[in-house]
């Protein structure tokens, strides 16, 4: 059905922003539906019990399936509960989902603020804001956990310029941005698209990309010693916990390079193999 009179032009923005979405290399565990049978994650249908990716997303908006805009957007919204739902919080995935639906609902937002996204014509509440979870009718069984812990830490990197002590947090030293860049090479790439994505909203100068010799592997390059301290401590917090047990020569690509001692460097690609949004949660095993 084609969209109401009206919402043609907001679900041309949103549609936009799903595209955005699937180019992202570390959104590709997203853009396909969870391939629970070959993961063997037996119980992901008892636990999400409406599925959802990007790509049925797009193909739904191929085929005139929505008629207002903010049907798109709970779809989307779905995805990223769905994700945070079945998956432990503070997680690889659950960080990337969490990300994403930041940045989504950030972009969401603008249109709300140009058109009407048809949630007139809904009885259910908006849930006030701007820009929150109004998708609440889905499903009460996926909605989105509370953070816990230092898994909000990212998203609270914006609210204020300093902490209530009057005394900032001390640089980190140069060996301690160097082992940082020497880290980043030891993480996955599900681990290494949490950190690209934290600095291409944190700092995004600090990310340059980067193409080989011949034009077509491209790289993403971080200057760690571009990254604001504040930001800096809360990345390599993270990335201490992930890489506390492997050894130096375990790194996943050895294609990697880097400029400098200070700064990491990998594939744009997140991961050479194919990961779901329900890999991390505990597999049961096959009888």
């Amino acid at each position: 059905m084609p969209p109401l009179p009206g919402q043609e032009e907001p679900i041309k923005r949103i549609t936009k922003i799903v595209d955005w979405l699937i180019t992202r290399p570390d959104c590709a565990p997203f853009c396909e539906p969870v391939d629970w049978r070959g993961l063997e994650l037996w119980d992901y249908p008892e636990v999400i019990t409406e599925m959802m990716d990007l790509g049925t997303i797009k193909r739904r908006l191929e085929r005139g399936y929505y008629q207002r805009t903010y049907q798109v957007a709970e779809d989307v919204r779905l995805v990223w509960r769905n994700c945070m739902t079945y998956n432990a919080d503070g997680s690889d995935f659950w960080l990337l989902a969490k990300s994403y639906m930041r940045r989504f609902e950030d972009r969401y937002r603008k249109i709300r603020q140009e058109f009407d996204v048809g949630e007139d014509d809904v009885p259910e509440e908006d849930g006030g804001g701007g820009g929150g979870d109004t998708s609440s009718k889905k499903s009460s069984g996926s909605a989105t956990k509370t953070p816990k812990g230092s898994a909000s830490t990212s998203s609270n990197l914006s609210d204020g310029k300093s902490a209530s002590s009057p005394l900032s947090a001390p640089k980190p030293t140069l060996d301690a941005r160097a082992q940082f860049g020497s880290n980043l090479f030891l993480l996955s790439g599900v681990e290494l698209g949490y950190v690209i994505s934290t600095c291409e909203e944190e700092c995004p100068k600090a990310l340059e990309s980067v193409r080989g010799g011949g034009g077509t592997d491209c790289h993403i390059e971080i200057n760690v010693d571009s990254i604001p301290t504040k930001v800096f401590d809360m990345l390599n917090t993270y990335v201490l916990g992930k890489v506390g047990g492997r050894e130096s020569g375990s790194s996943n690509n050895s294609s990697t390079k880097s400029k400098s001692s200070s700064t990491g460097s990998r594939p744009s690609s997140p991961s050479s193999e194919k990961k779901g949004p329900g890999k991390s949660r505990k597999r049961q095993k096959k009888e």
